[in-house]
């Protein structure tokens, strides 16, 4: 007959599925933030020319910062 306890194998499954999915997570968020570091500086130049940056220095400032945060981020991204 067969013994109804689980075997040590299929209890290790959800634990390394569990770590893919997280991975994959971790990836995601990575890859957002490589695209935005990439991307924020574009909208940094919109807003030095049409004079946004100049009305609303906060918001220059707070946009710089978040480029920062995402280019730290974002660096162990590489796009294939």
């Amino acid at each position: 007959m067969s013994s109804a306890t689980p075997s040590r194998q299929t209890s290790a499954r959800p634990a390394g599925f569990l770590a893919s999915c997280i991975e994959q997570c971790f990836a995601g968020v990575r890859a957002i933030a490589f695209w935005a570091a990439a991307l924020l500086p574009l909208l940094v130049l919109v807003a030095l020319v049409t004079g946004v940056a100049g009305r609303y220095p906060s918001a220059l400032t707070g946009s710089l910062a978040v480029n920062v945060v995402c280019a730290v981020i974002g660096h162990g991204h590489s796009p294939n």
